[in-house]
């Protein structure tokens, strides 16, 4: 009855049998219908699939699934549409069968995980790819797509020839609307496994055919799923990311960021960044193609916020190797943008984006900009206070080093407003909680770095930080003996931080406490020269809590340390760490009652420090001349520090012009002594000064944004040449000398 109202195409009549309130056991009216499916006869076969497909569609997008699925299922559905792949020959049988197929697992996907136990499912789907008829390939393109969607599908789909069946169609068959399928499902699949994605590797033709063809047509569809399936086949592997690069992908990428499509922007943007993370050489072609100009003038444009997150994510990436070029690029979106990307409703930018912000942060406030003053208007801390809820312990660190570098210039030069404006936004209370609660022990120091910091030449900071929650200076020397020397390292930096020109809280760690030199001279010992420049530091503040020795011969240790990195270094990080150290000790104060001064200004300015921190100037870093600089400032109100320093400018006039870019900020007091600008406008209304032999030491520079970039510098002159090094001697102990 049901099978000859389905032969007669009488849909009424059909749909009225199989609703008669029959039990399935008294009469089943699907195993009819399944049978005819499967008829030998092609005209039977054919109609019955027509007549199950207008059983099973939608009257419109909006209206109910269809009732019958689920009684088609339980009586054997699948098993029968699998049996027509494998048996049927018939093109319109088979489409009948593609398309309930399909219908079925987008309307019920949960099925998806019964096809794996009924025997070659997907081989019998496979073989059609060599179909001549459009029509199936592409049906058969949408059910594979499907599919692959489930990954606990895809082991058993690779193992019956996926993968190999697919690369062989897309080689054979060019059609757009035909192959986009086929990517979106390869993507799926190699998306599943490490293992899926080097078979690429040994398929090279396969590759160029991608990057010489289908990237070059300009279907849509087709070029979003090709770029995406390039996005997750060169991710995480460095051999088909320089496969691809080598035959030319970079440059189908970047034209494509011109493309009218913002979604074929965005995936050609991921693509880019998949393509050259942690890469150096990939980076380096895309930097040549000029991937930095282009992706910053897209950023410039568009205000999509999935856009810009992936565009910010993307030129970190092509940056991740180079510190001055992460600048440039901070510097060239701005601070104001940078801050307002922390109003996306995303996650995963806002560690780039702080980690931008710490970027322009580190450089040393000049005339031009001042970028501590900047975040402060851009109305950021607020942003940085809310993000240290997170719970991404990367993100926190890295607001945590924000705070400690908006609040606490190179040479430890306190910003009081924005000291007060974390205050204000009960930033110190979170500080304190993660400082003595935090999982990791890393967070807790960085925690407490940030605490010292807006402590730092702030009395009313200081005793509020004390005074908050369970705060104590006991748990950071608890912290000192971790197993982890770098998590040892930065909390008695944070502690020295707190000591630092604090007399009250020096006095009170001396009753309570003492440290040994031993502590200190592991980290002097180091190979790495900026943790020698920390540690050397740090013994010159608890100089007075060392036991072993006196504070006199502590001092000449760390001072004789930096002196030491800052004269021999080949490594401009580490040259300017110690001058940056050496700013720090050219203004702290005495802790003593009797002695006023420190005596360790006097001290360095007696072994030439003014003269190698002069040479600084000829670096291309900015960082390292904004530290040489700032230090200079403050050896400055020294008289024999002035005196030194004004000869060293009579020789070489250009670096007077340093030294107020970085120690004449507008609407602050300069940090250059007022006798030293005087002396020099004095020196130099009276006398010009005297021309230079061509053997001297010729320097050019130019003031640009906030930075001075040198244009060209001669070899050092015998005035800059390394002093005798008995000058130095007093310095050291011995046996501690011959240790470092």
């Amino acid at each position: 009855m049901t099978a000859i109202a389905a032969l007669s195409q009488n849909e009424r009549t059909l749909r009225y049998i199989i609703d008669l309130p029959i039990s399935s056991t008294e009469y089943n009216v699907w195993k009819p219908l399944f049978k005819l499916f499967l008829s030998v006869r092609d005209d039977e076969s054919t109609i019955c699939g027509r007549m199950l497909e207008l059983l099973t569609r939608r009257e419109s997008d909006n209206s109910q699934i269809s009732s019958y699925w689920s009684s088609m299922l339980e009586n054997g559905l699948l098993s029968t549409l699998i049996q027509i792949f494998n048996l049927s020959k018939n093109d319109d049988v088979l489409m009948s069968a593609f398309i309930l197929f399909l219908n079925v697992l987008n309307e019920l996907p949960e099925i998806k995980s019964d096809l794996d136990k009924i025997k070659n499912c997907f081989s019998s789907m496979l073989k059609h790819t060599r179909s001549t008829n459009n029509q199936i390939l592409i049906l058969l393109g949408r059910v594979l797509s499907c599919l692959s969607t489930d990954k606990s599908l895809i082991d058993s789909m690779v193992e019956q020839g996926l993968i190999e069946t697919l690369m062989i169609l897309i080689d054979k068959q060019r059609s757009s609307q035909i192959i986009y399928p086929y990517f979106d499902c390869l993507t799926n699949v190699i998306g599943k496994s490490y293992e899926y994605q080097r078979k690429f590797i040994y398929s090279k033709n396969f590759l160029l055919l991608i990057v010489r063809s289908y990237l070059q047509d300009y279907d849509l569809n087709l070029s979003l799923s090709v770029i995406r399936f390039i996005r997750q086949l060169v991710k995480n592997n460095e051999e088909l990311q320089n496969i691809l690069a080598h035959y030319g992908v970079c440059e189908h990428l970047l034209g494509a960021l011109s493309a009218s499509s913002k979604e074929l922007q965005q995936v050609s943007i991921e693509a880019i960044q998949a393509l050259c993370y942690k890469n150096q050489k990939v980076q380096e072609i895309l930097l040549r193609e000029h991937a930095l100009e282009q992706l910053l003038n897209l950023l410039e444009k568009t205000n999509m916020s999935t856009l810009q997150v992936a565009i910010v994510c993307t030129l970190w990436t092509l940056c991740e190797n180079n510190s001055l070029q992460k600048r440039d690029v901070a510097t060239k979106i701005g601070i104001r943008k940078l801050i307002s990307f922390y109003t996306i409703k995303s996650d995963e930018h806002l560690l780039v984006v702080t980690d931008a912000i710490n970027e322009l942060a580190k450089c040393t406030a000049s005339i031009k900009i001042n970028i501590q003053e900047e975040i402060n208007h851009a109305q950021g801390i607020p942003y940085l206070i809310r993000l240290l809820k997170s719970d991404n312990e990367m993100l926190v660190l890295s607001i945590l080093k924000s705070l400690q570098l908006i609040t606490c210039a190179p040479g430890f030069v306190a910003n009081r407003k924005n000291q007060e404006i974390i205050l204000k936004n009960d930033g110190i209370k979170l500080l304190v909680a993660l400082m003595m609660h935090a999982k990791s022990e890393i967070v807790q120091v960085e925690s407490a770095q940030s605490l010292a910091c807006i402590a730092l030449s702030n009395n009313q900071c200081s005793t509020l930080i004390e005074s908050t929650l369970d705060f104590s200076y006991l748990h950071l020397i608890n912290l000192m003996h971790s197993n982890d020397s770098n998590v040892q390292l930065k909390a008695s930096n944070a502690l020295a931080t707190f000591v630092y020109n604090n007399s009250r809280v020096q006095l009170y760690l001396k009753k309570q406490y003492q440290f040994s030199f031993d502590y200190f001279q592991k980290f002097l010992q180091n190979n790495n020269e900026c943790i020698r420049c920390i540690a050397a530091f740090q013994i010159v503040v608890f100089g007075d809590l060392i036991r072993e020795q006196k504070q006199s011969i502590n001092t000449a240790i760390g001072c004789g340390i930096l002196l030491d990195i800052l004269r021999t270094s080949q490594i401009d990080d580490a040259k300017s760490a110690a001058a940056e150290c050496l700013a720090r000790l050219a203004h702290m104060k005495s802790a003593s009652e009797v002695h006023k001064h420190t005596g360790v200004p006097q001290a360095i300015i007696a072994v030439n420090v003014v003269d190698y921190l002069c040479n600084l100037f000829s670096s291309s870093n900015d960082t390292t001349i904004g530290n040489a600089s700032v230090a200079l400032g403050f050896l400055s109100h020294i008289p024999e520090g002035r005196r030194k320093l004004l000869n060293r400018c009579r020789m070489e006039p250009d670096i007077i012009a340093f030294l107020k870019v970085y120690n004449c900020l507008p609407g602050l007091p300069p940090r250059l002594s007022i006798h030293l600008i005087n002396e020099w406008d004095r020196y130099h209304t009276l006398k010009l000064p005297k021309l230079r032999s061509q053997q001297s030491n010729i320097r050019y520079f130019k003031v640009l944004s906030n930075s001075i970039e040198r244009l060209r510098a001669a070899p050092q002159t015998a005035y800059a040449k390394e002093q005798p090094s008995s000058n130095l001697i007093n310095f050291y102990l011995p046996h501690i000398r011959q240790k470092v």
